[in-house]
């Protein structure tokens, strides 16, 4: 993997969860698929930001979550979208740069599956570019538990 800005965000991941994530890219890279993470570890306060968009501040709402109440605050998911050869982005579901039958979107989907990672496109409300992998625990419980020094959750 040699995307800088995927690798920035991996390392701000939670620690059990780098070096998984940065063997899913490249599982993801052996396919003929490159993905960017656009979204890994977020703060509260960025959080708080987020909600206040489309509601307190300018702009269209992207999120029900306050700080606390994503897991994007525990490092323990992630955001992505497709990666162009010449590093431009995309959102399309339905794109097939490999050529191979399959839309792109769902080889990724089913990488990420394959390694205990929920998507976020099954939910009611679809949020495709997400993943995460919460090892069974709630907002509450995360909120709750022993942090180490660097703040991340100390998962058992």
């Amino acid at each position: 993997m040699s995307d800088t800005s995927s690798i920035g965000k991996i390392a701000k991941l939670h620690p059990r969860l780098r070096v998984e994530v940065s063997n899913i890219l490249n599982e993801i890279l052996t396919k003929g698929i490159e993905i960017r993470i656009v979204q890994g570890l977020r703060t509260f306060a960025e959080q708080d930001a987020l909600y206040a968009q489309g509601r307190t501040t300018a702009g269209s709402v992207v999120t029900n979550a306050k700080g606390g109440q994503s897991y994007h605050n525990y490092g323990v998911a992630v955001d992505f979208c497709l990666l162009h050869g010449d590093k431009t982005i995309s959102w399309k579901l339905d794109e097939d740069m490999d050529k191979d039958g399959i839309k792109d979107w769902q080889e990724v989907v089913q990488v990420f599956e394959a390694h205990g990672w929920s998507w976020g496109g099954h939910w009611k409300h679809p949020d495709n570019p997400h993943f995460e992998k919460t090892f069974g625990f709630n907002f509450s419980q995360l909120m709750a538990i022993a942090k180490d020094a660097n703040g991340y959750v100390l998962l058992p």
